[in-house]
């Protein structure tokens, strides 16, 4: 038996597994575009996950939400670490199976195929988000109608237009030095410290 034929025929059916997937990717983004107003499935960074964890130090049985879950490590690293209730939202149906499948085990983390604009998040002790610019102005608005004071929102890489950062973290090291704006929600009058 000839090798070469055997090597030649695995590397085709590898080039076409590839293939596939990101057909399945773009396809996968292209069905939930008008919802997610382009933005895309892009894994944050284990370590990123981790300082942005442990910046916000959440509690024993909080709820965290993550909007746009994506493949749910979030859920996941706060659940393992820090015993929260974890939620994630997310449309894209390539990521969802993937967060699902990645987060079978976890009893405290829910992830929900479903648009988070119609997710009421008055319960939510912690917000993640690593969403595009151009939505930051609508969930803004969102989180001062809908958070409790006390709560704390996370955003990866883009500022909550008319709030006011209590810290802003660099993880990652030169490379990927990208911000994370970390927000308390005030009561009502409330003087900031």
């Amino acid at each position: 038996m000839d090798l070469v034929p055997v090597a030649i025929w695995i590397l085709l059916g590898m080039a076409g597994l590839v293939f596939a997937v990101k057909v399945l990717y773009g396809i996968s983004i292209a069905l939930v575009l008008p919802m997610t107003q382009g933005a895309l499935y892009v894994s944050t960074a284990r370590a990123r996950v981790a300082a942005m964890l442990e910046a916000v130090a959440p509690e024993p049985g909080q709820v965290l939400v993550d909007l746009g879950c994506g493949d749910g490590r979030v859920l996941r690293c706060a659940s393992r670490r820090y015993r929260v209730r974890a939620q994630g939202y997310e449309l894209n149906p390539l990521a969802y199976l993937k967060a699902r499948l990645l987060s079978v085990g976890y009893a405290d983390v829910a992830i929900h195929r479903k648009n988070f604009w119609k997710v009421d998040l008055s319960s939510a002790d912690v917000i993640c988000c690593y969403l595009f610019p151009d939505v930051m102005t609508r969930l803004a608005g969102k989180l001062k109608d809908e958070l409790k004071p006390g709560a704390t929102v996370v955003s990866c890489n883009f500022p909550l237009p008319g709030f006011h950062p209590d810290s802003v973290l660099r993880p990652g090291g030169r490379r990927r030095n990208d911000p994370v704006y970390i927000y308390r929600i005030l009561a009502p009058g409330a003087p900031r410290p």
